[in-house]
């Protein structure tokens, strides 16, 4: 927690209150917080941040980040000499936020999002309790960056890339289709829990999350990734569409999810706890609390890994080339008597029988 969903209920609150508008304030309480803060010194963020217009407010996976643009003396945004309105790109200018375990964003008069470990919210007394950063706009809106348990992440990065360089795809924004999917995961000899957790394989997937996609997929969280076959990957790949779908459509108001996902009642490790009328069992996979139903997520042979469709070899150019080569010089009709070939010049390929050339020729192409 929070994670994908929750991180798009972020950037979505970000966006309706503050995008387009000028950054007119930016207040860090003391003494910093350089656990939250990564190597941001005094002054350097409100620096960066301070008489710029917020661009876009944006997420891939878990991480979330600002574009800021250079505000004008109208507050509007700085254009550029084509009149198209572009944002100012200098040096350690992407403010990024990492959400932790219990980070949030709160607007000021807005209720805030209450998921399992967090009770986040703008009501109330203002700057929140445990906020890390306070940021006010032109039009009046504030937010406000709060973090209990401090787990979370600020920085200031130059590019794009420090932010989500080294992440696989967003299923939200960019679900890879079936073949890429499998060949994201079919290689790894780790639990396809951990897999899923993986935010190099594929971003935004935390615990609460890969549960659910797991038990509806009827996978057991243990079963190693390479293991897998095609029609389980194919199971799991349609639950990771489903869950993050449906999720983010609710605005991750948990309140709102299936009443018939397991996300209700995996909590807290329950002895006796039941889903769908189905025992839940808790195990430790990866090092993650891990809920699953033993009754319908089985460690049973799904059929053919799918790792060996992706390891099988296609015929190299040489191969395909030698075989063409061999076919070619069969006989072309049945019955036909082929014209006398000098010993000097045949090959002792071209004497092979028919048949034994035929299964030559297949072997070389495999």
């Amino acid at each position: 927690m929070p994670e994908l969903p929750e991180v798009e209920r972020a950037r979505r609150l970000i966006h309706d209150h503050a995008v387009g508008h000028v950054i007119t304030g930016v207040h860090r309480p003391t003494p910093l917080d350089d656990k939250v803060f990564v190597n941001v010194p005094e002054g350097a963020f409100e620096r960066a941040l301070l008489h710029k217009t917020l661009r876009e407010s944006h997420r891939h996976g878990k991480q979330l980040w600002w574009t800021l643009a250079d505000d004008d003396k109208k507050g509007g945004i700085k254009k550029e000499e084509s009149g198209e309105d572009a944002p100012s790109t200098s040096s350690a200018n992407i403010p990024m936020f990492h959400l932790g375990m219990t980070g949030a964003f709160v607007a000021r008069g807005v209720e805030g999002l209450q998921y399992y470990n967090s009770k986040a919210s703008g009501m109330g007394d203002w700057p929140p309790r445990f906020a890390k950063l306070v940021v006010t706009f032109a039009n009046g809106a504030e937010l406000a960056y709060v973090d209990p348990r401090r787990f979370g992440k600020i920085k200031l990065v130059p590019e794009l890339k420090d932010v989500i360089g080294g992440l696989g795809p967003d299923p939200y924004h960019d679900m890879p289709n079936a073949e890429d999917f499998v060949k994201l995961f079919a290689k790894r000899s780790i639990a396809i829990k951990s897999a899923l957790m993986d935010q190099k394989i594929i971003a935004g997937i935390g615990n609460w999350m890969a549960d659910e996609i797991l038990y509806r997929a009827r996978v057991h969280p243990e079963c190693r990734s390479n293991e897998l076959s095609v029609t389980q990957f194919a199971a799991i790949r349609e639950q990771v569409e489903y869950v993050v779908r449906v999720a983010c459509e609710a605005n991750s108001d948990h309140d709102l999810f299936p009443n018939d996902w397991l996300f209700h009642v995996r909590w807290g490790k329950t002895e006796g706890a039941k889903v769908n009328g189905d025992a839940i069992k808790f195990i430790e996979v990866g090092g993650r609390t891990t809920a699953y139903v033993p009754k319908l997520q089985l460690k049973t042979d799904g059929g053919p890994p799918a790792i060996a469709a992706l390891t099988k070899k296609s015929p190299t150019k040489k191969r395909q080339a030698a075989a063409a080569n061999l076919t070619s010089e069969q006989p072309t009709s049945v019955g036909r008597r082929k014209a006398p070939v000098k010993a000097s010049t045949q090959t002792p390929r071209a004497r092979l029988p028919r048949a034994a050339a035929i299964a030559a020729a297949s072997a070389l192409a495999r």
